[in-house]
């Protein structure tokens, strides 16, 4: 079931933001008192429109309650008698009262860390024999949200394991394909770090459909909070009535992919920035395209086993082509083609560009990297500083300058009519980098387009089709 917590300073508001909730599709309200001015919950029980979980959280436990313990049970014990449907207590300074009908949820909250010895934790909250236990712990990075996905399948009563901060979208979104009782979300102001609105969860991610026998897929990369995959893939997968979900999974450290994806049970994955070249490291099996570039951003899992391949090649290769016949009729053919950029996606479309006859030139911040893939490619480089000398009559942005920001990698003294450009980059769409581009004259593929392409595949590797024609062209249109 879906929680929305409401956070706010009057039972009137209180009141407003519930029936907001409802409508937006969740099952239960959580009346945060500690935020109440004052805190008289009379009248927002009686005109309730939701079922209600009544927490006062103490400020030692992330909360609002400055109060003495005593008048926080009391009012708890109030409200369980006053037509709560649960009462929510904190594992640390738990009290035995009267609870009438209300039902007890006993909770652990840490905003600082995923703490060790959580497992302990859990049993020792279950022989309380609450109705349910909630742990909520800060997810620093993958490790803490693989354990706290781990916990909710063991968790010794039912419940719910919320994973907080950025990190922890996977659990929040997929908890009950995890066997979690319930999830909490935000209607107003967000109450913990990384509550998703409750419309998101209802509407883009259809949690409520969500079950154990629900497939898994996901963004992993770092950053990836800008990601449009859930947008796609989640759309796709509810016009064709597949029973998956995509979600975002923020990597920190490429090693633990499998750890990661065991844990989350993930039936595939798309992999972005940084992580293409160190999860192909990792893989079981990959293409000959993928063991060629030594990157990948597909994997698929059967069985067990970890299967690469590399859509950014042939995405890139497709997007490019096509501007490129808009100014010569051969394509690249023979064109001077300078890759900015020397990570995985710069890999894949720097050897996507070389099958296609192109002169590849490499440029990179770091410019043993930019030597070396070109020596790999038998290519050319040049420095970062020198772009100018690359004679480039296709450009590539294959590095992360443009996402969510301003800038460009590439001069913009140096752009000619006579030019391609491809970016990479796709938040936003219309970027700097491109701008500049068409203001001297040069054909363009953006980012969007790209990202259909390489998507497009990915589903072909995973479902064994592809987006149906009329959402492409949706999709070509608004993202």
């Amino acid at each position: 079931m879906i929680v929305a917590s409401i956070a706010e300073p009057a039972p009137d508001r209180v009141l407003a933001r519930m029936d907001e909730a409802k409508r937006a599709g969740a099952d239960v309200a959580e009346v945060r008192a500690d935020f109440l001015e004052r805190p008289e919950l009379g009248e927002i029980l009686a005109r309730k429109t939701l079922p209600a979980i009544v927490t006062a959280r103490a400020s030692w436990e992330g909360g609002r309650w400055r109060g003495n313990e005593d008048d926080r049970i009391a009012l708890l014990r109030t409200a369980a008698l006053g037509g709560a449907d649960y009462v929510d207590v904190e594992f640390k300074a738990y009290k035995d009262f009267e609870r009438g009908k209300a039902a007890l949820i006993v909770s652990y909250h840490d905003f600082e860390k995923t703490p060790e010895k959580l497992e302990s934790i859990a049993q020792k909250m279950a022989a309380l024999d609450p109705a349910a236990i909630k742990i909520a712990c800060l997810a620093r990075g993958a490790a803490d949200l693989a354990r706290l996905v781990e916990l909710q399948k063991n968790l010794p009563r039912p419940g719910a394991v919320v994973a907080m901060g950025e990190a922890g979208e996977a659990l929040r979104v997929m908890y009950a394909r995890y066997g979690g009782m319930m999830t909490y979300a935000s209607i107003g102001e967000a109450t913990a770090p990384g509550q998703l609105p409750v419309g998101e969860l209802v509407q883009a991610y259809r949690v409520k459909s969500v079950d154990d026998g629900t497939k898994v897929y996901a963004v992993v990369g770092d950053p990836v909070a800008h990601s449009r995959g859930p947008r796609v893939f989640n759309r796709v997968f509810h016009e064709l009535g597949i029973n998956a979900r995509y979600v975002r999974v923020r990597l920190d450290d490429g090693a633990l992919f499998r750890d990661v994806a065991a844990a989350l049970e993930l039936s595939g994955a798309s992999v972005t920035v940084p992580h293409k070249e160190a999860v192909a490291a990792r893989l079981d099996e990959a293409d000959e395209a993928a063991k060629a570039i030594g990157a990948v951003n597909t994997v698929t899992v059967l069985e067990g086993r970890f299967i690469g391949t590399n859509t950014d090649a042939p995405a890139a290769a497709e997007a490019i082509r096509e501007a490129a016949k808009r100014k010569w009729s051969h394509g690249v053919y023979g064109m001077r083609a300078l890759v900015l950029g020397a990570g995985g996606a710069a890999r894949a479309i720097a050897w996507a560009l070389r099958a296609e006859g192109a002169r590849v030139i490499v440029a990179n911040r770091t410019f043993d990297r930019a030597k070396a893939l070109a020596e790999e490619l038998r290519g050319e480089y040049v420095a970062w500083d020198r772009l100018i000398e690359a004679r480039a009559q296709v450009v590539v942005n294959a590095t992360s300058v443009g996402l969510g920001t301003d800038e460009s990698p590439f001069p913009r003294e140096l752009w000619k009519k006579d030019a391609v450009a491809l970016d990479c980059v796709y938040v936003p769409r219309a970027t700097r980098f491109l701008r500049e581009a068409r203001e001297a004259g040069a054909e363009t593929a953006d980012g969007v387009e790209m990202y259909l392409r390489q998507a497009n595949l990915q589903l072909q590797q995973w479902i064994g089709r592809g987006m149906p024609t009329e959402l492409l062209k949706e999709f070509r249109a608004t993202l």
